[in-house]
């Protein structure tokens, strides 16, 4: 989340980004929150045409500067990239918003991180509807190639729990059906706020998100107020998780008609973590929560991407 600064940060992992088309400067990177500063923080979950916004720009250009860092080539030469995106299934169907992503994406770019300047050129944007991005990662390997055959000839169900949307979708022979899908404005976002609303306090939701996904392993959640002062939140995280699961199996059950002729219903995105997993598997036989919820999206974009390169390679 981007954040117009005026002096710099100490934080490793925070830094300084500006680009040609914005007068600000922002700080940019994990952690943020840590600079107790949440009047300042830009929130980037958009309704609507987003990519026309600037903040979606903002994020964008980081996001190219940040992977032209990790190579040495990028401080004293154009870095030359393929990008893979995927857009919420509703915004995949809509061409005006297809354009508006290219339009962003597409081109040269050039971002300044910490002084350091970086020059980016995408040279071809593959875009996706983002759940199928779910079902690259379990149908490919690291290097692009298929891995998991029998995927190929399952009907599957994929739902993504974003933090501004959940997304249901039906895919067969990797196409998405017209019938039998729904896109939701009612992301895991209504569950942080439900929680905050009840914890005695000035809460900042950007530390709650943090607190509640660092400690989903343990099933023990707390919110840390200071050093004097940090509240066991557990059990009323367990009921809001409980209400925000119910009325997610709502959706999909009123949703995905078709339940018994689906083969694997895969439950993904960044908010997947937080559901009630036993609710989810006594409703739904066929339900499976993905590994790593919250990247396996990006990792199928990536895992397509290099599935595409190969095969322009052998086709040359």
């Amino acid at each position: 989340m981007p954040m117009s600064v005026g002096s710099s940060t100490t934080n490793n992992d925070l830094h300084i980004y500006s680009v040609p088309f914005s007068d600000d400067k922002y700080v940019w990177g994990r952690d943020i929150d840590g600079l107790h500063l949440d009047e300042y923080l830009a929130d980037t979950i958009m309704y609507g045409n987003r990519y026309n916004s600037e903040a979606f720009k903002l994020l964008a250009n980081f996001a190219l500067g940040l992977l032209a860092s990790d190579f040495k080539i990028a401080n004293n030469q154009v870095l030359e990239v393929v990008v893979t995106a995927g857009l919420p299934t509703g915004d995949y169907a809509d061409q005006e918003r297809l354009r508006s992503l290219l339009k962003v994406l597409e081109g040269q770019h050039q971002v300044t991180i910490d002084d350091q300047i970086v020059t980016v050129r995408v040279r071809k944007v593959y875009i996706l509807p983002q759940p199928i991005g779910t079902l690259y990662n379990e149908l490919l390997d690291n290097q692009g190639f298929i891995k998991n055959k029998a995927l190929l000839d399952e009907k599957v169900g994929i739902v993504d729990v974003g933090g501004g949307t959940i997304l249901i979708d039906t895919i067969l022979n990797f196409e998405l059906s017209g019938k039998n899908r729904h896109q939701f404005n009612t992301g895991v976002n209504d569950l942080y706020e439900a929680i905050a609303s009840r914890i005695e306090g000035d809460v900042s939701l950007y530390q709650l998100e943090k607190e509640l996904r660092h400690g989903n392993q343990q099933h023990q959640w707390s919110y840390r107020f200071s050093k004097n002062r940090q509240d066991d939140i557990t059990e009323l995280v367990g009921k809001e998780s409980d209400r925000f699961t119910r009325r997610l199996v709502a959706n999909v059950t009123s949703t995905l008609k078709n339940l018994d002729s689906i083969d694997t219903l895969f439950f993904t995105g960044g908010g997947a973590n937080l559901i009630n997993q036993k609710i989810l598997k006594t409703t739904f036989t066929n339900a499976a929560i993905v590994k790593d919820t919250e990247v396996a999206n990006v990792n199928g974009f990536y895992k397509y991407g290099l599935s595409q390169q190969v095969q322009e390679k052998e086709g040359k």
